[in-house]
């Protein structure tokens, strides 16, 4: 009687768990009746339950005594010489899947492009890393990937995942927006009556004649800017408004009134049209802790100094972000796009300053962005402290949460570079250790 051998028994089981795994995560597992090193298909399901026709074909290999080389971190695998040179000649993605039957748990790594190295096609041998290259339910939106040439848009794969926006709620406004005449016609000239008053505020807008501020105008820095009687208006009807020139002034209005409420630490930078981080009197780093557990704080301001003269700044980076306020249903949120800003001495801006933000941002990720965009919102925020209270002319809520039914992996669509932080130099210094 014919038997059916350990490794025989290993390979069915291998290729019944991967086409169980496929079937559950929605797609297609088509297996190769004709086997020379392709065992099978996977064909790729969208969302809506359209056959995408994007597919990988894949070479599965299970073990019941465990594979070469394996412990906590990873394993190895041997692959034979003709099949390499059979599947770099296929000219599509193909992938090997290890199954480890002992505890049902399988990896997967693309072979044509690992073997495209010369030193790892002499050895014949593909690494594993348990961690990175796991077969499971959250390995589809890289393997659909393999499949779409450059360009293409990826297939919408099932899925679900909560979103943090960078939309900061507004919770209210101060109640009453003041207004009056003036005989100011620009910003300068409100400044000039301002300064022989000894006194300043920028939270107001200035409009054919007229002044307008959340604060009230008949004293304070504001009152020598107005010339006739104050009137008031619930700040609703500017909020709620349909007319397109008063929403234009109720958001340049919160644009100043934002400006103030946090000056001096925000200077606004006219050229670039962000606000970034003042530097702190005597030039020291400024760290500003973080609201939510386990947060360490972060350096809004950092000075950097010379390798030949430590005590001589080099340049300074400052937090920046474009901040614009919207307005959905009846709903307003501050839009909040952070960058940096680097200047040579925490005033002037830096000749390099283009140049160090985009090599910041060329090895940004998505945690990145998403820790800076909270970093600004507890800023923003503010809190009552033992000397100074929050500032209630415009209020800020949380940051607005999404729930969505697609998930998005970012290592399938950024370019992912091989650099560690130590590559990009100085700049990193104080910025990644905080992530």
């Amino acid at each position: 009687m014919p038997k059916r051998s350990v490794q025989q028994r290993a390979g069915f089981r291998g290729e019944a768990f991967v086409d169980k795994a496929v079937s559950d995560a929605g797609h297609v597992w088509n297996d190769t009746k004709r086997d020379f090193a392709i065992d099978g298909q996977i064909e790729f399901v969208a969302a809506d339950r359209e056959v995408t026709g994007v597919a990988v074909v894949a070479q599965v290999k299970g073990t019941e005594a465990g594979f070469a080389g394996d412990n906590a971190a990873g394993f190895r695998f041997s692959c034979k010489a003709d099949h390499i040179d059979y599947w770099l000649r296929l000219g599509r993605p193909v992938v090997l899947i290890c199954v480890d039957l002992r505890v049902d748990k399988a990896w997967w790594k693309r072979v044509d492009t690992w073997f495209a190295d010369p030193e790892r096609r002499a050895r014949h041998v593909v690494d594993f890393d348990k961690e990175a290259d796991r077969f499971d339910p959250s390995a589809f939106s890289k393997l659909s990937a393999l499949g779409v040439s450059v360009g293409e848009p990826l297939p919408r794969l099932e899925g679900s995942e909560s979103l943090v926006s960078n939309l900061l709620a507004v919770e209210g406004f101060g109640p009453q927006i003041y207004g009056a005449s003036t005989p100011c016609r620009d910003r300068g000239d409100a400044w000039e009556r301002m300064r022989s008053n000894g006194s300043f505020e920028g939270g107001f807008h200035l409009s054919a004649g007229r002044i307008y501020s959340l604060l009230p105008l008949d004293r304070g820095p504001l009152a020598v800017l107005c010339d006739g009687p104050v009137g008031s208006s619930p700040t609703q009807d500017w909020a709620n408004t349909e007319d397109p020139d008063l929403l234009r002034r109720f958001v340049s209005l919160l644009n100043y009134t934002l400006r103030s409420a946090h000056h001096p630490d925000l200077v606004w930078h006219a050229k670039k049209k962000i606000v970034y981080m003042q530097a702190t009197p005597d030039r020291s780093r400024r760290r500003i802790r973080g609201r939510y557990r386990g947060s360490k704080g972060r350096s809004f301001f950092q000075p950097y100094f010379g390798k030949d003269d430590e005590t001589k700044i080099s340049f300074c980076r400052h937090y920046a972000a474009g901040l614009f306020f919207r307005r959905w249903g009846d709903q307003w949120y501050l839009e909040i796009n952070p960058t940096y800003h680097f200047t040579i001495d925490g005033q002037r801006d830096s000749l390099y300053d283009a140049e160090y933000v985009s090599k910041i941002k060329r090895f940004e990720r998505n945690n990145a962005v998403y820790q800076l965009v909270r970093a600004w919102a507890d800023f923003l925020q503010g809190e009552d402290t033992l000397f100074s209270t929050r500032d209630e002319r415009i209020l800020f809520g949380q940051l607005l949460e999404l729930d969505c039914d697609a998930a998005i992996d970012e290592t399938v669509w950024i370019p992912q570079e091989t650099a560690s932080a130590s590559s990009v130099g100085s700049l990193a210094q104080g910025l990644w250790d905080e992530l």
